[in-house]
């Protein structure tokens, strides 16, 4: 190659180096971050556990409660009154969590002449009439219980249309759902 190539070769590198290097700026650039984090989610439960019902028996009005061991094989006359507990508890956490619960009553099928079948619950150790209660806001469980009453009147003797027949409650349903928050 002769020398006037090469140095014009060197010239068009020489200015190609200029402006490459003219074309480039360098701005000012800074960075910061978040550090993660998490939020967590409440809850709302409510559990009939399997076991913990019970049945009992008074002979009348007056007497002391009895437990019935085996419901099944259980006979009732007139003049007893047979109450069958069954527990739940709720668990709600959130702080602007409100909810309420509602009993969907299981009724009892057809009576014998001069039997009544009532329903009554607590929550929270509060007695709560109808089927609704106010759920109350607690992480750690509440207690609850539904009672259902079978009475038999004594009064009702000389009537045998009640003999040999089974009575069976249907299904009861506790439900518990958010509200909005006021």
């Amino acid at each position: 190659m002769n020398k006037a190539t090469k140095g014009t070769v060197a010239i068009a590198a020489a200015i190609t180096l200029l402006l490459g290097g003219a074309g480039s700026l360098a701005y000012w650039q800074e960075s910061a971050s978040v550090a993660a984090t998490s939020v967590s989610t409440g809850q709302l439960h409510v559990t009939v556990p399997t076991k913990g019902s019970t049945w009992a028996l008074k002979k009348n009005a007056t007497a002391t409660a009895t437990p019935i061991t085996n419901i099944a094989t259980f006979k009732m006359v007139p003049g007893d009154i047979v109450t069958y507990t069954v527990p739940f508890t709720t668990t709600a956490e959130g702080d602007n969590l409100t909810a309420t619960g509602t009993v969907a009553w299981g009724a009892a099928t057809t009576l014998p002449a001069g039997m009544t079948s009532s329903t009554s619950g607590t929550y929270n150790s509060v007695a709560f009439a109808g089927t609704t209660f106010a759920v109350v806001k607690q992480a750690a469980p509440v207690n609850g219980q539904l009672v259902f009453t079978l009475t038999w009147d004594f009064g009702t003797t000389g009537n045998t249309t009640g003999m040999s027949q089974t009575i069976n409650l249907a299904a009861t349903t506790v439900t518990v759902q958010q509200t909005p928050a006021p």
